[in-house]
């Protein structure tokens, strides 16, 4: 069940002849308060302690209740003059039951300003060419509270065993949680500017924005607790990041004097995100300040070792010695070892297996300590958030016929695969390799091989030769054809004898082209390791490639208006 309450007043002022001013006034309120209770016949161990969690039998019953509240004041005041110059002003007060009594409410302010030239008497030169033109900035503040509202309550969990005592469950709980008791509202502040531009009587438009996006006061784990703590960090205003980006869209649309019609619409944007709080831990692995949200650390790929980069003893022998990190190895000739590398003990780097790049030139193969100011030969070798994404829809209608297409891509996106479809050697007991990786591996007579020889790396996707490194780092970067339309719509002569206003016919395919740097791999470039359309929680283990791929869908239909 849900109570929402919405209370606003507006109110206008003219204030002469070219201003004029609004204000906006109002409360909204919204309580949550939800359950779900169903029960089918289940066996009571004890019929004087009914409980759901003490049954046998297949429990197909059960029930739950939360609540939460939110209550927020909010006004707004804009102003025009001679529509040139716009400025509208706005402040909310927002409180949740979410935290603590004494920092439940924020107040948050915004505003934002336009200029629209085109409106200026000097501006009168350009409009041969240029219809119009605004300029804009914006700047607010908002506040977000979409987490659990127990997030300063320590709990314990319980637990029901699966067995019998004395003809009763048994039930434990486990450790507090650990929590911060000054826990508050996460606080977003935008900044935006940008233009609006229109060519040529409308017909080319442009627009450009330009933003930076603060996330402050992040509710994230504490960092720096160690694994000995006894249960989870606990979650605070520990975290902040920033994001900055651009959009830009350039759209078209005229009418030919013959009838024909063209419409065009591009869109490119691009944004980048870091963390600019975090603590001070240093590690790789976390959220360093500075990190770049989504990178990936690898090893950057020199080629496959080939039989004339080891030593030979007289018998045609790999020779084996002991690295100067400790490690049993074969002898390479440049006398690089990478036997930190060898997480298997049958297994130790030899012809047809990875060669990584001595980026710091010591002579071994290591991550360091997997610090930022230690990090051996690793590097950042790609990033997981999409960069770059475009689209561009493009139109035309002649004499009833039209046509629709639009396409969609991203220009750059990487991804550490975690399935056989894309690791080779994952699991290789379950038979199921990739085609593009079981026909293209290394041997003694294919030395040219992409991947390298044959292992068994288990369930794993970062042992000995499948370190995260660049030869093997997915490239997602892909256009695709989301949807081509065609149709053709008959004349209006004849559809008005049998009273109808419009009849089209039309065929349309959705996601039939796409053009990918996969390498033949079989997995979707759109994918998010993990879900599906059908799925938004962990799906498949989130394995890479063995989850729902986009369909291609083929229909024909009529469409008929009266």
């Amino acid at each position: 069940m849900r109570n929402t309450v919405n209370l606003t007043s507006n109110y206008f002022l003219q204030l002469g002849e070219n201003h004029s001013m609004n204000f906006l006034v109002g409360m909204s309120a919204v309580t949550y308060d939800f359950g779900s209770h169903w029960a089918q016949k289940t066996t009571l161990i004890d019929v004087a302690n009914p409980q759901f969690s003490l049954a046998t039998g297949t429990q197909t019953s059960g029930g739950s209740e939360a609540w939460e509240s939110q209550l927020g004041y909010f006004a707004r005041a804009n102003y025009n003059y001679a529509e040139k110059y716009l400025i509208e002003a706005n402040i909310r007060y927002d409180g949740t039951s979410k935290f603590p009594g004494h920092m439940q409410w924020r107040w948050y302010p915004s505003f934002s300003a336009g200029w629209r030239m085109m409106q200026e008497p000097w501006m009168q030169w350009a409009k041969p060419i240029m219809s119009s033109m605004k300029l804009r900035a914006s700047w607010g503040s908002i506040g977000d509270q979409t987490v659990s509202n127990a997030l300063y309550v320590p709990t314990m969990s319980s637990v029901t065993s699966l067995w019998l005592q004395s003809g009763s469950k048994l039930v434990y709980y486990g450790t507090p949680a650990a929590v911060s008791a000054a826990i508050t509202w996460q606080d977003i502040t935008t900044l935006d500017v940008g233009f609006d531009a229109r060519f040529f009587n409308s017909a080319l438009g442009i627009s450009f924005d330009w933003f930076q996006r603060d996330t402050e006061n992040m509710i994230v784990p504490s960092e720096g607790i160690p694994p000995t703590y006894g249960t989870s960090a606990p979650r605070g205003n520990f975290g902040s990041l920033r994001t900055r980006g651009w959009e830009v869209a350039v759209d078209f649309g005229y009418a030919f004097g013959n009838g024909l019609i063209l419409s065009a619409l591009v869109t490119l944007a691009d944004a980048t995100t870091k963390i600019t709080k975090y603590g001070t831990t240093t590690s790789i692995d976390d959220w360093y300040v500075g990190k770049t949200y989504g990178e990936i650390w690898g090893y950057e790929t020199d080629r496959l070792y080939q039989n004339d980069d080891f030593e030979y003893d007289g018998a045609g022998n790999l020779v084996l010695v002991t690295s100067k990190d400790g490690y049993q190895v074969y002898k390479t000739k440049d006398g690089v070892t990478q036997g930190r590398l060898q997480n298997s003990a049958n297994f130790k780097f030899g012809p047809g297996d990875v060669k990584f790049k001595d980026l710091d030139g010591d002579g071994v193969i290591s991550p360091g300590s997997r610090l930022i100011d230690d990090h051996g030969d690793l590097k950042v070798i790609g990033n997981s958030t999409p960069r770059y994404e475009y689209g561009f829809r493009l139109g035309a209608e002649y004499r009833g016929f039209d046509l629709q297409v639009f396409f969609q891509g991203v220009g750059q996106r990487h991804i550490w695969g975690n399935s056989s479809m894309t690791i080779a050697g994952y699991n290789s007991g379950d038979g199921a390799q990739a085609q593009a990786i079981a026909g293209n591996f290394w041997k003694p007579d294919r030395t040219d091989a992409f991947y390298p020889r044959p292992y068994n790396n288990a369930n794993s996707n970062s042992n000995n030769n499948m370190q995260v490194q660049t030869r093997y780092l997915l490239d997602m970067s892909y256009l695709r054809m989301k949807n081509l339309t065609v149709g053709y719509a008959l004349p209006a002569a004849w559809t008005r004898k049998a009273n109808i206003s419009k009849l089209r016919v039309y065929v349309a395919l959705e996601n039939f082209l796409t053009f990918d740097n996969l390498m033949g791999l079989p997995i979707d470039p759109e994918e998010v390791a993990g879900y599906s359309v059908y799925n938004t929680s962990n799906y498949n283990t989130g394995r890479t490639g063995v989850g729902t791929p986009t369909f291609k869908t083929a229909s024909v239909g009529v469409q008929v208006n009266f």
